[in-house]
């Protein structure tokens, strides 16, 4: 009996090593596999046969390399564009001052202490302290000044106080609600471009949407290199579009999904993505939607992130339901088959040999 006793108790002993040795495989699983999307940072990968074609521009942010060659790159691509010219800087506060006085007044009560103050202020009782007009009286690479004109319920007169924005705030603690922060706009050569890309995102966090092409208009008028302008010969009522049309449009897609995941990989935004390009062929509202284009961007994207040594799964919702209800919704019936029939270039001897199965799967 004792010895029974004895084999009992070894048995149980056994079990709940098990048990426990298992409990530790499952929490180093999980811990591996936590994460929706896993991004390798880029500048931990190794070269791929297809990096002759495409070479990545990694953000002023990575690691230099021990070699004095990137050392040099990234000394470049680290330094602050020259600043506007007299005349530049005249025209630009003239415009903003004539114009768009209403998203100077937002940019102050969003991302300046003034807004703060005005919303603390505001909750006992409404109209306390107000913002009631804002001048933009200088600009710099960094920041820009503001003449804001502050009523106070307690003082006779409109006060005027200056403030200083940074072109990369983000909004105030109290506004994050409703203005939700986006990643800073990276560093460009001109100083334009840069000044009109960093105030779209100002205004876009601010929601003022309808501010940002006429900004993009006002750095073409004073000498900027057209970032975010549309081309002259595009066409966009000839449908289908032209080929280079709809190769525009790749290129500007593929470029964002591909900053978008260096990005993550550094962990400045969420490993959840949504990309929304709504050209005419690729909005489905519109009798002009075209499957084809669709999968023509699905594949360039794909084969632009492969190119990185990044593996890429394409996946399609399916059906919604059972019955009538079978193969819903309808534009996305039978994408799934025609995207695994297209032609990759992936076959032997052709330019991306190899990619479909290795580094793209479906």
């Amino acid at each position: 009996e004792r010895e029974r006793e004895r084999e009992r108790k070894v048995l149980i002993l056994q079990t709940k090593m098990t048990k426990l040795l298992t409990l530790v495989v499952l929490y180093q699983v999980c811990s591996l596999s936590h994460s929706f999307v896993r991004v390798v940072p880029i500048a931990n990968l190794k070269p791929s046969k297809w990096d002759n074609r495409h070479q990545l521009q990694m953000s002023s942010s990575s690691k230099a390399s021990t070699s004095s060659s990137s050392s040099n790159s990234n000394s470049n691509s680290n330094e602050m564009p020259a600043k506007l010219d007299a005349k530049q800087l005249d025209f630009t506060m003239g415009y903003m001052n004539k114009h768009h006085r209403k998203a100077l007044l937002v940019f102050a009560q969003v991302y300046s202490e003034l807004g703060a103050e005005a919303a603390k202020r505001n909750a006992f009782s409404g109209g306390s302290f107000r913002i009631t007009d804002a001048q933009l009286i200088d600009v710099t690479n960094d920041d820009m000044a503001l003449a804001v004109t502050v009523k106070d319920r307690n003082q006779p007169e409109p006060e005027i106080r200056q403030i200083r924005i940074s072109l990369d705030a983000d909004p105030i603690k109290i506004k994050q609600r409703q203005c939700i922060p986006t990643p800073t706009v990276p560093t460009m050569p001109h100083p334009v471009d840069a000044l009109v890309r960093r105030l779209n995102r100002l205004c876009n966090m601010a929601k003022q949407h309808s501010v940002t092409g006429k900004l993009i208009q006002l750095g073409v008028q004073i000498g900027g290199t057209g970032v975010g302008d549309l081309k002259d010969d595009m066409y966009l009522n000839q449908v289908p579009h032209n080929r280079y049309v709809r190769a525009y449009f790749y290129q500007m897609a593929t470029e964002a999904t591909l900053e978008a995941v260096v990005l993550c990989s550094q962990k400045k935004i969420s490993n959840r993505m949504q990309l929304t390009c709504m050209f005419p062929e690729m909005n489905p509202s519109m009798d002009s939607y075209r499957i084809g284009t669709l999968l023509e961007l699905v594949r360039t994207m794909a084969i632009r992130l492969a190119e990185q040594n990044l593996r890429v799964r394409l996946c399609v919702q399916g059906s919604m339901g059972v019955g009538i209800f079978t193969g819903l919704p309808k534009q996305l019936n039978g994408v799934s088959t025609l995207l695994q029939r297209m032609d990759w270039q992936s076959e032997e001897g052709e330019e991306n040999e190899g990619m479909v199965g290795n580094f793209i799967n479906f």
